[in-house]
């Protein structure tokens, strides 16, 4: 009993094994033999380094070809493996369940990293490597002469894009337009309403994606929209408001479909792929709500209800030029460019209330 209790199969194995590795051994011991016989009988000759690189030419190729053919096998192997892990990760991301598992638990991975590392600076920068050569325009007090007499803002109406670029956006001044949204179907209509705001954003399509801003007088995360839409169903809700802004691309797409580009704006302006969302019911409020936009100008349309509009003027302007206060209601629109002015707003009260708002950039 007290024999190798290894069954005979595997001492057979193992002994073939010993002899591949001893006669691999006892081959390489023979070609560094007789390399090194041919070194001596090359030293003994004399010769210099040209003759040198002449003789040992076929030697030095052939262990090149053998390195090369062992980097090509090696390449080939994590070329393969490479390839199968993309297939892999390419069917698992068409299942439905698996993309939703995969952003979550990616936003929460972010989410963990924000308190050490924010990355959301370079998420929502317009660009990701600063250019040396760039240097952002700054105001001065002598920009101040454009609003230090400005005791209202202008309404327009069937206005040409050459007199808003011109009189009104190159000089920073603010404007009203009564008749930009007239051709927009949800002014036409009596069917759009918060329901087809709450919908689009509480759609399986849109259930994951999650806004920039959201703020709101209802006690919420920044990012929960989704709890804050299911809120304001609810009966027992009263006077409350919320703005945010929708970055990712696919959140403000939905929301493109219930606005044009207004037929004003000039073509050097390109609107910016985020837009925003001011929704509200009988707040009243007393403090106003700042929509800190990072775009050249904005433009907010009044779809449904009113608001109030207070632009105030940034440093150093703040000493010359007076706040703007003004009212837009249904189908206005109020454009006012970054430079210059800060946009805040307070929601209409005793109605409900929905604005659109979206950025530009001209060069």
């Amino acid at each position: 009993m007290g024999g190798d209790p290894q069954p005979a199969a595997k001492r057979e194995t193992r002994s073939k094994v010993k002899e591949a590795v001893s006669t691999e051994e006892q081959a390489m011991e023979m070609v560094n033999e007789e390399i090194m016989t041919l070194y001596e009988l090359l030293e003994r000759q004399g010769l210099n380094k040209s003759e040198w690189e002449v003789v040992t030419q076929p030697l030095v190729e052939a262990v090149r070809r053998a390195q090369l053919r062992r980097r090509a096998a090696s390449i080939a192997r994590w070329a393969g493996v490479l390839l199968v892990l993309l297939i892999v990760v390419y069917l698992l991301l068409q299942i439905a369940w698996v993309q939703r598992m995969m952003t979550v638990v990616f936003r929460h991975c972010l989410l963990l990293l924000l308190p050490r590392w924010d990355w959301t600076r370079i998420y929502y920068s317009d660009c990701f490597i600063i250019n040396p050569y760039y240097v952002s325009r700054s105001l001065t007090e002598d920009d101040c002469n454009v609003c230090e007499s400005l005791d209202k803002v202008d309404r327009l109406t069937n206005v040409s894009s050459q007199v808003v670029s011109e009189d009104y956006l190159k000089n920073d001044i603010p404007f009203i337009v009564t008749d930009g949204m007239d051709d927009w179907p949800v002014m036409n209509t009596e069917q759009f309403w918060f329901d087809n705001i709450t919908e689009m954003y509480l759609s399986e399509e849109l259930r994951t994606i999650y806004p920039c801003e959201l703020t709101s007088n209802l006690r919420l995360r920044p990012d929960d929209l989704r709890s804050f839409l299911k809120k304001i169903h609810n009966p027992d809700i009263h006077r409350w408001y919320g703005h945010w802004e929708n970055c990712n691309k696919k959140a403000a797409k939905a929301l493109r479909q219930i606005y044009r580009r207004p037929y004003f704006i000039p073509h050097m302006v390109d609107l910016s792929d985020s837009n925003w969302v001011l929704i509200s019911s009988d707040f009243r409020g007393k403090v106003y709500k700042e929509i800190d936009f990072q775009t050249e100008l904005l433009w907010v349309a009044q779809v449904r209800g009113w608001s109030r509009i207070r632009l105030v003027p940034r440093e150093p302007c703040d000493h010359f030029c007076p706040e703007l206060l003004e009212t837009i209601t249904e189908s206005q629109m109020i454009v006012v460019t970054n430079l210059l002015w800060k946009f805040e707003y307070i929601p209409g009260e005793h109605t409900d209330n929905l604005a659109v708002a979206v950025g530009g950039f001209w060069t």
